[in-house]
Order: C-alpha cells, then sequence, then structure tokens
C-alpha cells in the first residue's frame, strides 16, 4: 500500500493477517456476552460483581500483567413462605477473561482460593471460590491476577509485548467498574475502541476508563511504541539506495530476512525498471504487528521515506512495498496502476535473483467480486469478507492487466513508458524536446503511453475489459477515431512532424479541438504539396519557412498558412519570370537587353525564394518587367542606331561635298593663267548683271534680307589691265 491508501503484498499475506482480525473481532465478541456466575443455594441473579481492573505492560518479562479488583455483593433477598425462611448465599463467582490468560491467581481476604479456568470458545472462564459465602447484603473482595504474554513473531497470538513494541485488547469485567492501563516509561501508547482518558505521572502514561456501566460491551486496543528501542542496521548501495532497517529486538529471523532480501532486491529492481532511486535520503523500514495493518501486509507512507511490513515475512511484500518507491502516485495516478506495477515488478525483482514462481491468481472481470479498476477504492479497512473478496480481486487483476501490458510490449519498451512518464513528457511527441505536462500520468496518459510510446497493440482492449466504466469506454471510442485521423496526419506529413496544436489537445484528450485542428494542418499540409511540386517545376527549393511554421504551430495555423500563401505567390510571380526569360526573343529584344543580364537577375530571384527573402516576388517581377520593357528598349535603340547612322551618312556625304567642291576650286586655280582679259567670260562663268528677285539673304541679326541670290561658286578673279591670260591647254598638266 502507498501512502496509506493501499494494501500490499500477496494474497497468501493478506489473508492471513485477514484472519488474524477475524480471531481479535471473535474475541470481542466474547466480552460483550460474559458467562454469569452461578448461584449455589438457588437459581437466579442476585448476585453484583464490581470489578476494578489495571493492565501494565511490562516489556521486560514480555506479559501484560493484569489486576482484577473484584466485589461480590449478594442481592438475593431472603424468603419467608409458610413459616420456613430460605436464606440465599453465594460461595463463588464466574468471570470471563482473555484466553491467552496465563499465571491465574486469585485471593480472598489475603489468601489464596480457589480459581478455575475452563477454556471456552474464544475466551477462557474463570471460576472463582470466595474464602466463605456470601448471604444477603453481604459482600466479599477477591484480587484476581494474571499475565498476557506476549506472543512470538508470526504466531497466531494478537497479543505482542516486547521492549520496542506492544499490543493488546483490555476487557472490563463484571456488572461495573473501571480500567486502568499502565504504559511504562519510553513507550508512546495510543488506544481504539471505547474512550479512555490520558493521564502521566513522570514518565508512565496512565490510560483510564472510570464508572463502566455496561462492561459487556466495553473494549480498548492498546499499542505501544518505543521507537528508540528498535533495531538499526543500515543498508548503503551503489545504486543510491540507503535503507535503514527498524525491527523488534525480539525478533532476528525478521530482520536478517529483510536485510538481505533489500540488499539483492533493490538493485534488481532500479534495473528492471530502467529508474533511478528516486528516494532522497533514508528509506526506513519498520516491523509492524500484522493486525495493526488492517487487514493489509505493508503500508508505503508517500513523502516520510517509511515502509511499515508486517512481521509475516513475505517475500513478495517485502519487494512490493519497496516498488512503491517509485509507484506511489508521484509517477502515476490510480491505485490500480501503481499496484500491478508494484506487484509486477517486485516478481520480476524475485525472479530474477533466484526467488521466482510468482504470479497473480486467476480472476476475471465478470466475477461476482470484480469492479472496473478505475472505481476500485481503498476502503480503509479490511473488516468484513465482501471487502476482503474485493480488494483481492483489485490486487490480483491489477497485476493481471500490468503483467500482460509488459509482456506485449517487452521490458525495453515498457522502461520507455516509464522513463516518460518520470519525465512527464507528452505522449505524442513532435520535432525538438519533447514538451512535458503537468502532474501524475492517470490513465489517460498511461493508455497512450502505452500505445505511443511502448507501441502496445492491445492496451486499448486490455483497458476496455479491465478498467474503464461504461461511461469511459464510450470515451474510448472517440480516442480510437481520433487517432485514426492522426495517424493519416502523420502519415500525410511524412518527414513533417506533427505540430503540438494537434498533440497538445490529443494529449488533453479534447478530441474535438484535435479534430478540427487536424482538418486545418491537412490543409496546410496540401498547400505544402502544391509549393514542392510548382518548385520541382521551377528548379527551386521551397523555402523552410513553411515548416518551421507548421511544426511550431501551438494554438492555430494562422502563421503556416499565410506563408504558404506567400510562397505560392512569389512561385506564381518566379513563374513568370522564368517564362519571360526563357521565351524566344527578336532582334529587337535582344537589342533592348543589351547590356543587362537577365539570366543572372533570374538566378537571384530563385535562390530569394528558396532563401525565403521577402522580396522574391518582387526580384521576380523585376526579371519579367526587365524583358517585357526590352522591346520598347530595343526600338528606341535601332531608331537611335538609325539615326546615328544618318547623321554618319550625312557628316559622310557633307564631307565628300566638301571634298568635290575643294577639289573643284583646286582645279579652277590650276586654270586660271590661261583665261584672256579682254575678252568677255564665257556664259557658264559670267553671271547676269542682275540677279533674280526669288533668292534672300540673312543679315547679322539673322532676317532674310530681299538681294540677289548668292552663287556659292568662286568668282573668277578680275583680269588685270594689260595683261592676257592664256587659255588653258588641257593637254597641258596641271601645276
Amino acid at each position: 500500500m502507498a501512502g496509506g491508501k493501499g494494501p500490499a503484498g500477496t494474497t497468501r499475506g493478506r489473508r492471513r493477517a485477514w484472519l488474524v482480525l477475524a480471531a481479535t473481532i471473535l474475541a470481542l465478541g466474547a466480552v460483550v456476552a460474559p458467562a454469569r456466575a452461578p448461584v449455589v443455594a438457588a437459581a437466579g441473579d442476585g448476585i453484583t460483581l464490581s470489578a476494578n481492573a489495571t493492565y501494565t505492560i511490562v516489556p521486560s518479562r514480555h506479559v501484560v500483567r493484569v489486576v482484577i479488583d473484584l466485589t461480590a455483593r449478594n442481592d438475593k433477598p431472603n424468603v419467608t413462605a409458610g413459616g420456613v425462611t430460605t436464606r440465599y448465599f453465594y460461595e463463588g463467582a464466574n468471570l470471563a477473561i482473555q484466553a491467552d490468560a496465563t499465571n491465574v491467581k486469585a485471593t480472598n481476604g489475603g489468601s489464596r482460593v480457589a480459581a478455575t479456568v475452563k477454556p471456552q470458545d474464544g475466551f477462557d472462564l474463570l471460576e472463582v471460590r470466595f474464602r466463605s459465602a456470601i448471604f444477603f447484603r453481604q459482600t466479599t473482595k477477591t484480587r484476581i491476577t494474571f499475565d498476557l504474554p506476549g506472543g512470538a513473531p508470526r504466531s497466531a497470538s494478537d497479543i505482542r509485548v516486547g521492549s520496542a513494541f506492544a499490543t493488546f485488547v483490555a476487557w472490563a469485567f463484571g456488572d461495573s467498574g473501571s480500567v486502568r492501563i499502565v504504559i511504562p516509561p519510553g513507550f508512546d501508547a495510543e488506544s481504539n475502541g471505547s474512550p479512555v482518558a490520558r493521564t502521566t505521572s513522570g514518565a508512565t502514561t496512565v490510560l483510564r476508563a472510570a464508572s463502566i456501566a455496561d462492561p459487556a460491551t466495553w473494549y480498548a486496543v492498546v499499542n505501544a511504541d518505543n521507537e528508540a528501542a528498535l533495531t538499526s542496521e543500515r543498508i548503503d548501495l551503489t545504486g543510491g539506495e540507503h535503507v535503514v532497517i527498524r525491527g523488534w529486538p525480539e525478533d532476528d529471523e525478521w530482520r536478517a530476512q529483510v536485510t538481505e532480501l533489500l540488499a539483492t532486491g533493490l538493485p534488481e529492481l532500479r534495473q528492471q525498471t530502467g529508474l533511478d532511486w528516486p528516494v532522497s535520503g533514508d528509506l526506513s523500514i519498520f516491523e509492524v504487528h500484522t493486525p495493526l495493518l488492517e487487514g493489509y501486509a505493508g503500508v508505503f507512507f508517500v513523502g516520510r521515506n517509511r515502509i511499515e511490513i508486517s512481521e509475516d515475512l513475505d517475500d513478495l511484500t517485502i519487494l512490493h512495498e519497496a516498488s512503491h518507491a517509485w509507484f506511489n502516485g508521484s509517477l502515476f495516478e490510480g491505485r490500480w496502476i501503481n499496484e500491478g506495477f508494484a506487484d509486477t515488478f517486485a516478481a520480476r525483482a524475485l525472479e530474477g535473483i533466484g526467488i521466482g514462481g510468482w504470479t497473480p491468481k486467476a480472476v476475471d472481470p465478470t466475477e461476482s467480486a470484480a469492479v472496473r479498476l478505475m472505481t476500485w477504492e481503498h476502503p480503509g479497512r479490511i473488516a468484513d469478507e465482501e471487502t476482503d473478496a474485493r480488494e483481492q480481486y483489485g490486487y490480483e487483476a491489477s497485476w493481471t492487466v500490468i503483467r500482460s501490458l509488459l509482456a506485449e510490449i517487452g521490458d525495453e519498451s515498457m522502461r520507455k513508458v516509464l522513463a516518460a512518464a518520470a519525465a512527464h513528457q507528452i505522449p505524442y511527441v513532435g520535432a525538438g524536446t519533447p514538451e512535458t505536462v503537468p502532474g501524475s500520468a492517470d490513465w489517460r496518459r498511461f493508455l497512450d503511453l502505452l500505445e505511443a510510446v511502448g507501441g502496445s497493440k492491445t492496451a486499448t482492449e486490455v483497458f476496455r475489459r479491465w478498467v474503464v466504466t461504461d461511461a469511459q469506454a464510450d470515451l474510448l471510442d472517440r480516442r480510437t477515431a481520433a487517432r485514426a485521423a492522426y495517424a493519416k496526419l502523420v502519415a500525410a506529413g511524412d518527414a513533417w512532424l506533427t505540430p503540438s496544436a494537434v498533440r497538445s489537445p490529443m494529449a488533453t484528450w479534447d478530441f474535438a479541438a484535435a479534430t478540427s485542428r487536424m482538418t486545418e494542418a491537412l490543409a496546410v499540409l496540401g498547400q505544402r504539396d502544391t509549393i514542392a511540386g510548382r518548385a520541382t517545376e521551377l528548379g527551386v527549393e521551397p523555402p523552410t519557412a513553411l515548416l518551421t511554421a507548421y511544426q511550431t504551430a501551438t494554438r492555430s495555423f494562422d502563421e503556416a498558412r499565410s506563408i504558404a500563401t506567400t510562397s505560392l505567390a512569389d512561385l506564381e510571380a518566379l513563374g513568370a519570370a522564368v517564362a519571360a526569360v526563357d521565351a524566344p526573343r527578336d532582334a529587337i529584344v535582344a537589342l533592348g537587353l543589351v547590356g543587362t543580364m537577365p539570366d543572372v537577375e533570374l538566378a537571384a530571384a530563385r535562390a530569394a525564394f528558396s532563401g525565403g527573402a521577402a522580396d522574391a516576388a518582387i526580384r521576380a517581377m523585376s526579371v519579367v518587367a526587365l524583358v517585357d520593357g526590352a522591346t520598347e528598349i530595343g526600338r528606341g535603340r535601332l531608331i537611335s542606331i538609325a539615326a546615328a547612322v544618318l547623321v554618319v551618312l550625312v557628316l559622310i556625304a557633307t564631307l565628300i561635298i566638301l571634298l568635290l567642291r575643294r577639289r573643284r576650286r583646286h582645279r579652277a586655280l590650276a586654270l586660271a593663267p590661261f583665261a584672256t582679259v579682254a575678252g568677255p567670260l564665257p556664259t557658264a562663268l559670267s553671271g547676269p548683271a542682275t540677279e533674280p528677285p526669288y533668292a534672300t539673304l540673312a543679315d547679322q541679326s539673322g532676317l532674310p534680307v530681299e538681294g540677289p541670290p548668292v552663287d556659292p561658286r568662286p568668282s573668277a578673279p578680275e583680269p588685270a589691265e594689260g595683261i592676257s591670260v592664256p587659255s588653258a591647254d588641257r593637254s597641258e598638266p596641271r601645276e
């Protein structure tokens, strides 16, 4: 049992505890109906017994010493009839005492009187003889003494009296009286049953009950501990286990067996679970009288580093309680999970150290004592057979379930499940370090871990058969549908791991939210596939931003959808750029692209897209604009070239004309010496007296001036008077 909330141990250990408790209850039944003292002279009920009892624990003698001061009074009046008086007297009395009583003695007036003990069913009948008969209204005082010896460890007696522990049941006697219980120094005592008052005298504690009107129904179960007197044997193991064995000094066998078993069993438990030793500081193991565990064989107290183990020495119980160092509510929430693991790993550890053969008793969830394990709660104490049967079933069924799951997934996978539970790891793992979830793993997270981490294929049906209620079975159906959708999402994601936006509601079993987000996630994956296909066509790698946004989505896929939409738009622009660059080019376009590098610009746009640059579309569209604008630029450049060529041609023509004119001028100068001055000039060389009126000249202001046209030809020089110029002889060479 962990934390005082659940029993532990084997069927055998629990059954023995129940039998001892039943014996105690039976004994108390004897107190309820004690035998009445017999009447010697006549039948009747005319004697009144007042008993003041004192119980004193004597650890050195291992007994509880009992002293009963009994006062008997004859209340049977004399009867006179027909002149004859009948006097009633009593020569003794009968008293019910504990069946364990030894050394029974009785004295009356300081003298020993006869005391006969006759065993009955669950008690002893003590017949005490008075020193002399008592008549009506006479009294007599008798002191009765006896011992209640402490039974040996593991004996059938429910009394224990040792230097470190004592327990017994105190009775009241007679028709009225009192009870006084003396607890020696060093012992801390508590009692259950009828109320008592506590007083102290020095280091001695006294429990009192006075004026007990109905002794037949009065009892007190007394437990007294002297913890300082317990043995203290320490075990320090290499795995960090520090254990202190605290046993009764009188029980060498218990201490030896517990010490040896823990020294070898704890390392084996640590290896079997794969978990580090979880207890900080010393773990103390206390020997306890079996009935005090209220029907159980051991208790693990969470947070107190304390285990109480029955004196009964059951190997499985000892390691079962040690297993609760791990399985105690901090790792898993749920009694059946922790008890099932404790039994399973205790049995496996015993097998590992050569004490194998421990298996659960065969049980079936349809039997009369069966309960759904989710509803198996601690009853407080095992007080009847119905409770015992239910507890027996709960332990065996829990052990059966955990054992079967371990057999299915194997040791290594179960260790992974335990490690994930210890790390508070979310069952549904995505990218990066697995997220953590608060609190201990309940049955739902345990089921998820078994399937998601351990790879179990049967866990859901096992839970449906043994664990859950009908309402929870409906929840399992919704979970099954959600997990099928989740599996499809994981397959669709391929290398893209499922984000926590989906995994988180799956882990909390919010299947409506998980299903809605899975629909969104599939839409994003569809966009991813479209992007990947188009990117392949364009010979580019998709940017990683969408993958990151998808895998890190926590509450929604808004960012991922935005990135996907942008990427598709970028690809549209990039596709237009590729088409523009790859399109056939005429001479005008080629002329327009002279001095530019559209291929380089396209490569830059591709790199910008793959790198996730925000201006990828702008770069792509600038390439389109560059190619689209090349036609106009080419035309302009062609016109400019034509104009330039025309100018050059004009210049060349002008130059040729000038050169021709210059040649003519040189020719004219060469012919001038052979001309005659006196004769008239040839018509071709002479001009009219006046020029045609249509010619215009420009003055310095640039305005046209009416006047004769100017002959552009150079005028022949006026001949000098008296000089004759011979005519040119074309056959002569020019100078």
